[in-house]
């Protein structure tokens, strides 16, 4: 339910049919109110019941000048067809005991002097009280009033006018109406397209932004539809730019302060150098033991100064091999830690270390992803340093487990503090910290009271992982 959530809330085009949708019904609904609406406002001005009766006692007015200007009398009723025919919308109806005149009717005209006999006058009455009947009905469906009408021979009759020239307001009243339904469904439909057009707009103008080279102005994000997606996805872009930026300049800085100090450790045992070859060109020496010493000195000075150079090249080669570069392939944790044991180890034991081995090969189960060449130098600069300022009287501890993500070796070792000095440097350390980075894991090196501490952890592979030559 909640991933169904999640999929309408990034759609764009769900957003604006929902919207369409809401207009749609908010238009349906306000057409009958405003129809209502604008129906009582024409029955309370030009539908007003005063308003017809103004409306009424024009025409009767109207009427009455026709029969006088035309001298119409009952015997010519008729002639009244023409001036209900000129005016439009008009119902006239006429009567005294009986019908007289009916517009939407024949005209029947009654005379009361005619004698009635036997069923003829039985027809009449009938006929009377059809009449009435007739008049009862037309007064109560219009809500009409009397008025009289005098003919041109004297006779006075009542009139019942009704005139419907007020309906053609209902009528624009609805289109009016009909019109603003409509307007009323564009109106909501185009705010919503006008809010995202906004949107639009605005990253576009931040865009431009981010274009004049301001990477640190972060894109609006608004909503969940794929717009925010978009803008979420350029700041993260930004973001991870401005990183590798950052990290380029770190790097920068950071090799430029690695030569500044390598120059001036390369210049110190460079300098003896070159002071023990003057001494030796220009003979000042006593005897030859003398001239020995100096020679060993002198060559101790060179091997210093080409493992210094070996070191800055072995960095700087780790520097700039990337990813893409790094062939790795899938090894069993088991043939890392027997490799271990069956060279590293021996070595060391060969030269006079005692090695205590915290392992057990048989419960590593798992594979590594792994550069083995590069990995080879990470344990080659570790197990150097052990052998430079690693006390051989003490027993050095190596321990090895395995986790369910990772891989953990670790050196443990106690300092020979007549051998060790910190190298201003550490190229060794920097150059095991990017091999291990490179392959997901970590190195670390650090003094704990008189012992030294060598930790690498690298991440653990399924065992259905494929080859991969990266």
């Amino acid at each position: 339910m909640i991933k169904i959530k999640n999929i309408f809330r990034q759609r764009l085009s769900t957003q604006l049919l929902i919207s369409v949708t809401a207009a749609l019904i908010i238009a349906y609904i306000s057409f009958p109110l405003l129809t209502r609406l604008s129906y009582r406002l024409l029955e309370a001005t030009v539908a007003s019941p005063e308003a017809i009766q103004l409306k009424e006692e024009q025409y009767v007015w109207l009427l009455q000048e026709y029969v006088t200007d035309y001298n119409i009398t009952l015997d010519n009723i008729s002639a009244v067809n023409d001036w209900v025919a000129a005016e439009n919308n008009i119902k006239l109806t006429l009567f005294s005991n009986n019908l007289i005149f009916d517009s939407d009717y024949e005209n029947r005209i009654y005379n009361d002097s005619d004698p009635y006999n036997g069923e003829e006058n039985l027809q009449a009455d009938y006929n009377q009280y059809l009449d009435k009947q007739y008049i009862s009905t037309l007064i109560k469906e219009y809500n009409s009033n009397f008025y009289t009408l005098t003919f041109a021979d004297g006779t006075v009759v009542n009139a019942l006018v009704h005139s419907e020239s007020y309906s053609q307001y209902y009528v624009w009243a609805y289109y009016v109406c009909l019109f603003l339904s409509l307007a009323i469904f564009l109106v909501i439909s185009m705010i919503m397209v006008q809010i995202k057009l906004r949107y639009i707009h605005t990253l576009s103008q931040e865009l431009k932004i981010l274009e004049g080279g301001d990477l640190d102005y972060e894109l609006s994000e608004l909503g969940h539809d794929e717009l925010f997606q978009l803008a979420k996805g350029i700041n993260e872009m930004r973001l991870s730019i401005l990183a590798k930026k950052q990290e380029e300049e770190k790097t920068k800085e950071a090799n430029h302060k690695l030569m500044t100090a390598l120059a001036h450790d390369l210049r110190t045992p460079l300098t003896s150098l070159i002071g023990y070859l003057e001494l030796m060109l220009l003979k000042r020496y006593q005897d030859e033991d003398q001239l020995k010493h100096f020679l060993l000195t002198t060559k101790r000075k060179a091997f210093q100064i080409r493992e210094m150079s070996d070191k800055l090249f072995e960095y700087f080669l780790a520097s700039e091999k990337t990813a893409e570069t790094y062939h790795k392939e899938i090894i069993s944790t088991y043939n890392l830690i027997t490799s271990l044991i069956d060279n590293q180890l021996f070595d060391l034991e060969n030269s006079g270390f005692i090695v205590k081995l915290y392992a057990e090969p048989e419960s590593f189960t798992g594979n590594c992803l792994i550069d083995a060449e590069f990995l080879q130098r990470v344990l080659d600069n570790t197990l150097s340093n052990i052998r430079k300022y690693a006390e051989r009287e003490k027993p050095l501890d190596i321990l090895a487990f395995e986790t369910d993500t990772f891989l953990h070796i670790e050196f443990v070792n106690v300092l020979n503090h007549a051998l060790y000095s910190v190298e201003s440097t550490a190229l060794g350390h920097r150059t095991c910290v990017k091999i291990m980075q490179e392959h997901g894991g970590s190195y670390q090196g650090y003094e704990s009271e008189d012992r030294y501490i060598s930790r690498l952890i690298l991440p653990l592979y399924t065992a259905d992982a494929r080859l991969i030559d990266v």
